[in-house]
């Protein structure tokens, strides 16, 4: 027993170094952080069996005592934890990253529609005052109409062609692990009561019957009637 629980403290001050070392800023990273998380999981476990049966059965021994025990978990249990939360951390972050690039693709998208309906709507509009001036003999005014359009024109495609290199950039890919999962959730804070739609404001009734009681009546909360009750009592 003493050889085993002295193979255990060396291999928990190994596992501990390794794990320590491990700092999570790629996929690569990551795909350790996850294996070795697996890894302290296992020899946590490993540690839990070979020491519970001991003490459950009052077997402790000098090798076996609860310090010894402690001397074998802590540490490992400790990056363990440390190594989760670091997992938890960076696919939060990758998951706001890939929905931060999905926006700004749809953003770009959106853009790059209104800027064709606009440069349709100049072609359009010069095309047609044009052929108006020309009907009229003013082929040169016609013909700075449809210099002015050409150029607004330009500008409008320089902009589609930015939104398409936005539109075209790639997604960053999803964050890949093994035996981990997480799941989100929403909270909120209040801001400024006075912009809360009235479905979401709910009347303090208590608050309410406390005050009329207490001014017999005489305080008016707008919205709210005041009644007079009699309350029978026994002597």
């Amino acid at each position: 027993m003493n050889e085993t629980i002295t193979a255990i403290e060396k291999r928990a001050m190994e596992v501990s170094a390794e794990a320590a070392a491990i700092i999570i800023c790629d996929q690569d990273s990551l795909t350790r952080a996850n294996a070795e998380s697996l890894l302290l999981k296992a020899f946590i476990k490993e540690v839990d069996d070979t020491f519970r049966p001991i003490y459950d059965a009052g077997k402790a021994t000098v090798a076996t005592t609860k310090e010894t025990w402690d001397r074998c978990r802590i540490p490992p249990d400790k990056e363990y934890r440390r190594i989760k939360g670091d997992i938890g951390n960076y696919l939060e972050k990758q998951e706001q990253l890939r929905r931060e690039a999905e926006h700004r693709i749809w953003l770009a998208e959106q853009e790059k529609i209104r800027a064709e309906a606009e440069a349709r709507r100049v072609a359009e509009e010069a095309l047609k005052k044009a052929a108006a001036l020309e009907a009229k003999g003013q082929n040169e005014k016609a013909e700075q109409v449809l210099n002015k359009a050409a150029a607004e024109e330009t500008k409008i495609s320089e902009k589609i062609q930015a939104n398409n290199a936005i539109a075209s950039a790639p997604i960053p890919a999803q964050a890949k692990t093994i035996g981990f999962s997480f799941r989100e959730d929403w909270d909120i804070e209040l801001i400024d009561v006075a912009l809360v739609p009235r479905e979401y404001l709910m009347f303090d009734e208590v608050k309410a019957r406390k005050v009329i009681r207490v001014s017999k009546g005489a305080v008016q909360i707008p919205g709210v009637k005041n009644i007079k009750k009699r309350i029978d009592t026994q002597r």
